[in-house]
């Protein structure tokens, strides 16, 4: 065997990977399964998802949805617990010798009606309690969805200004190699317009897997196939690049509207007040622990037993067998047991779930507020960024790049600009999803979707 060949393509592969890899790909066969690629634009053929859609995807089709909607069954199964009764109680008495005596049959336990009547009423309250925590549960997944499509909105969005940065420094790295090969700029600027250009690119690759992880989120969430394309509406351009104040229909429901006032604090406090599920599951408890309580006083009263059949004597002194009907009543005397450890618990518990409600209230108008006051505040950031700082940014970047192609400027101002200008574009990201965040917890607050 001639091992000569063997060390010298050995040594082609390790000096010259990328000819060896073009030449194997060129000469054999090569079996791969490609996959979605998510950060191309989702098919014409898939409809826009908005925001609400999205929500009520979420609660229909999601898994978690269903895993919470199922519990409901168990609480509906406490309805035939509460029929239960005492089962009857075969009962027999056999005297072989000394009595000759032979008794036989049932012994049944008495339940007053009224156990049973407060037994059901019982569970109907609790049942609507629990209807009412499981709605809760579902509130927080439908938040927990708007924020997943909220950072597929930013994560697009700032992929989008990674690609628009990307292209701008290498048109830049362009100039400034045709300069330095005239001799115009030294090549300190070349080195400096390539490290910008490399690092943009590096993170347009982390931009990009961001994309992918916000939108297989938003999938699993909404109860979808991870790599389902997903078509979700941008957000308008302030740059002045591509100038447009109108929203959409699908747009209208992440931004605001600044043609239209917010509520008054008080407006949204009232409608936390009447909407919130907390306050109406407390209100659940305090109808349950009346039910216990008057089911409490009707279970002081305790349940006679009674025994009846046939006995058989069989009167060994003189006379003949004896048969007759007997029958035994057993009743519990309430003097040091009269269910009085329940009653003073639901009497306690119901001064408490009074408190309790005061306490929510406290806690409902302290969210409402803080959620209304950082609404505010994200509105008016929002504003201000629409309005002229994003244009202003855009004209300086451009100018800037523009002056350093002329000659008029160096390279550092020219890449100190546009870094500046990505990032204010990435703090208008992030005002978007903390205008989104505060709008979240004002609407978790009020307990009711808003416009």
């Amino acid at each position: 065997m001639n091992i000569c060949p063997c060390i010298a393509i050995i040594l082609c592969l390790l000096l010259f990977p990328s000819a060896a890899y073009s030449e194997i790909g060129t000469n054999t066969e090569v079996k791969a399964t490609v996959e979605y690629n998510e950060t191309q634009p989702a098919p014409k053929d898939v409809p826009p998802l908005s925001v609400v859609n999205a929500l009520n995807e979420t609660l229909m089709m999601s898994p978690r949805a269903a895993a919470i909607r199922a519990q409901f069954a168990i609480a509906r199964a406490n309805y035939a617990a509460a029929t239960i009764v005492p089962n009857p109680i075969i009962f027999m008495d056999r005297g072989l010798v000394a009595e000759q005596v032979m008794r036989i049959g049932p012994i049944l336990t008495c339940e007053p009606p009224w156990k049973l009547i407060f037994r059901l009423l019982a569970t109907k309250r609790l049942v609507a309690q629990t209807k009412i925590d499981l709605l809760t549960t579902l509130w927080q997944l439908r938040a927990n969805t708007r924020q997943a499509y909220m950072e597929v909105v930013v994560a697009q969005e700032t992929l989008k200004t990674l690609e628009q940065l990307y292209d701008i420094s290498a048109k830049l790295l362009e100039v400034t190699s045709k300069r330095f090969q005239a001799g115009d700029v030294p090549e300190l600027d070349m080195l400096k317009a390539r490290l910008a250009n490399t690092q943009t690119l590096v993170d347009l690759g982390v931009g990009r897997v961001r994309v992918i992880r916000a939108r297989q989120v938003l999938n699993v969430m909404m109860g979808r196939p991870i790599h389902t394309p997903v078509n979700i509406p941008g957000l308008p351009d302030y740059t002045g690049s591509i100038r447009s104040f109108k929203l959409s229909s699908e747009l209208s429901e992440i931004l605001p509207s600044f043609t239209h006032l917010p509520l008054p604090l008080r407006d949204y406090i009232a409608i936390a007040l009447d909407n919130r599920l907390e306050l109406k599951s407390l209100d659940q408890q305090i109808k349950l622990n009346k039910i216990n309580l008057k089911g409490a006083y009707g279970n002081s009263i305790p349940n006679p037993s009674l025994a009846f059949g046939k006995s058989t004597a069989g009167n060994p002194a003189v006379g003949p067998k004896l048969t007759a009907v007997f029958f035994t009543l057993n009743s519990e005397s309430p003097v040091s047991n009269f269910n009085q450890g329940n009653i003073f618990l639901y009497k306690a518990t119901g001064r408490q779930l009074q408190y309790q409600v005061g306490s929510q209230k406290n806690q409902i108008i302290s969210q409402v507020s803080s959620a209304y006051q950082n609404l505010l505040a994200a509105r008016e950031k929002l504003r201000v960024y629409q309005e002229h700082i994003l244009a202003d940014s855009y004209e300086v970047a451009r100018l800037a790049r523009r002056s350093y192609e002329v000659g008029q400027s160096n390279i550092t101002s020219t890449l100190q600009a546009q870094q500046n200008n990505v990032q204010i574009r990435s703090q208008y990201l992030d005002a978007v999803l903390n205008y989104t965040q505060a709008f979240t917890a004002l609407e978790q607050a009020c307990g009711k979707p808003l416009q």
